[in-house]
């Protein structure tokens, strides 16, 4: 996918402040694993994609689960739009 959409599934999904000045790697790295959570056969495997950089977020009330069924719902928006 492109940098601009990978930011848009992100922004949409996960953090609304993040934007280009994190870097085209942060962003090649980010867009390899939003490919893995949206190529994932089920929300389980979707998940677990993202359980290492979600486990911080239980302190504010995230749930992994939750996280990664956003990202399968706006990259169905974004990438089909």
């Amino acid at each position: 996918m492109r940098q601009d959409q990978t930011i848009e599934i992100y922004q949409r999904a996960v953090g609304p402040s993040m934007c280009e000045e994190q870097g085209a790697q942060w962003w090649a790295d980010m867009s390899a694993e939003l490919d893995a959570v949206i190529a994932a056969r089920d929300s389980a495997t979707a998940a677990r994609v993202v359980a290492w950089w979600h486990d911080d977020w239980r302190m504010v009330g995230q749930n992994r689960k939750y996280v990664a069924g956003r990202i399968r719902r706006q990259a169905t928006r974004v990438l089909n739009a």
